[in-house]
């Protein structure tokens, strides 16, 4: 364990401060103090978070064709819903603001039709928003605009999309033990901070516990990310008629809590190392854990959202890039395999490859209507709900579909 400084760094002097007067704090306040601390969180400071510079690699690191895969998914959304003058997209955890690039761009290609659509991006942080804008303004200006929260949106007739944004939601950290659940809090010595357990005091959170396998092998700790509920709640309220695609690595909840993965799946990320403290110097590395689509579509289903679609980013890729490479295979045979024709089946080859992004990114769709289409990236995937394990449930309805 790293030890604390006699010269503790700006947040680990406020954490610390914060547990000697008041105890003990919940872990889900540790992660968000690390992450997102107005002044020194991790996410908010100006500094190089994705690709060789900075502490892990994504989709987007491959350049702008996940983004102009993406795009077209979302030309074929705009089209399932009637191509609707009104149409939005709206990107929450934007980080800088490139792949909302790389989609606006692609969308305004000429070669694509011409849509009418605003371009919002739902972001919290000021310094982020600033580096967005810095980025997108000038070229995007007609199209593009920000809120500072879901709350502040009008109704939305459109796409709601998030890129690996849950996985980085402050989560409650739990451990199994002599026949119960406890959950984890951080208190600190004189040099480190430390975890002790705690009863469970959230009903929500042992609701959620109740959901759970009992654990075969002991101590078996694990994670329950409450504010991805509360989320999709949130989004089900202000979209009126559309979809929501939330892409990022989980797993279906059997998956997910399988008896051999008894250290859980949280994770940090700094310079491209991988560890597992995440106490370790808060605000100085990614803290990050894996998504629970199953816990997420059955908040999806409660809020009246319909589970339209389910399936890892290989599968995706096939059906979502199929048209276009048999519209490849056609032109090669003709003039033979063209430079941006190879650079584009090499980048799509690393976002397939099933050794590392193919297998590890999942796509959950959500639509407000059960009618509506789905894109073409879902053409092969399995039925969702049996995927996820859904039970039965007698779905609350969206208000859009009714009537």
């Amino acid at each position: 364990m790293e030890f604390l400084r006699s010269d503790f760094p700006p947040l680990a002097s406020l954490i610390r401060d914060q547990i000697l007067r008041h105890g003990p704090v919940p872990f889900l306040w540790f992660m968000e103090q690390a992450l997102y601390h107005v002044q020194y969180g991790y996410y908010s400071g100006p500094r190089s978070r994705i690709g060789r510079a900075g502490d892990f690699y994504t989709n987007i690191s491959t350049g702008t064709t996940f983004g102009q895969i993406l795009a077209a998914q979302i030309l074929e959304m705009w089209s399932a819903l009637g191509q609707p003058q009104d149409f939005k997209i709206i990107e929450q955890g934007a980080e800088d603001g490139q792949l909302a690039d790389d989609i606006l761009s692609a969308i305004e290609n000429p070669s694509n039709p011409t849509i009418n659509f605003s371009y919002l991006i739902v972001e919290p942080i000021p310094a982020k928003r600033a580096e967005q804008r810095c980025r997108l303004e000038r070229r995007f200006a007609a199209k593009i605009d920000w809120v500072s929260a879901i709350q502040d949106l009008e109704a939305i007739n459109g796409v709601f999309i998030s890129n690996e944004l849950v996985d980085a939601m402050p989560i409650h950290l739990l451990e199994y033990r002599e026949g119960c659940w406890r959950e984890l809090y951080v208190t600190c010595s004189a040099n480190s901070f430390e975890f002790i357990d705690s009863p469970i005091l959230l009903s929500m959170v042992t609701e959620a516990v109740g959901k759970l396998p009992v654990p075969v092998q002991t101590p078996y700790r694990t994670e329950v990310n409450m504010n991805a509920l509360g989320w999709i709640n949130e989004i089900s309220s202000r979209l009126q008629r559309g979809f929501v695609l939330v892409i990022d690595y989980g797993f279906s909840r059997d998956e997910y809590y399988k008896p051999d993965r008894t250290e859980g799946t949280l994770a940090c990320y700094s310079r491209h190392r991988r560890s597992f403290n995440p106490l370790e110097d808060p605000g100085g590395k990614d803290i990050t854990a894996h998504v629970d689509f199953t816990s997420l579509a059955e908040s999806a289903e409660h809020a009246g959202l319909h589970v339209a679609g389910y399936t890892d980013q290989y599968h995706f890729m096939v059906g979502a890039t199929e048209s276009y490479l048999m519209q490849i295979e056609g032109e090669t045979r003709l003039s033979g395999l063209l430079p941006y024709h190879h650079q584009f089946l090499r980048k799509l080859k690393t976002l397939m490859h099933p050794a590392n992004m193919g297998m590890a990114f999942k796509y959950l769709l959500l639509t407000t209507d059960a009618r509506l289409q789905a894109p073409s990236g879902f053409k092969f995937a399995r039925e969702p709900r049996r995927s996820l394990g859904l039970q039965l449930l007698a779905r609350k309805s969206h208000p859009a579909a009714t009537g």
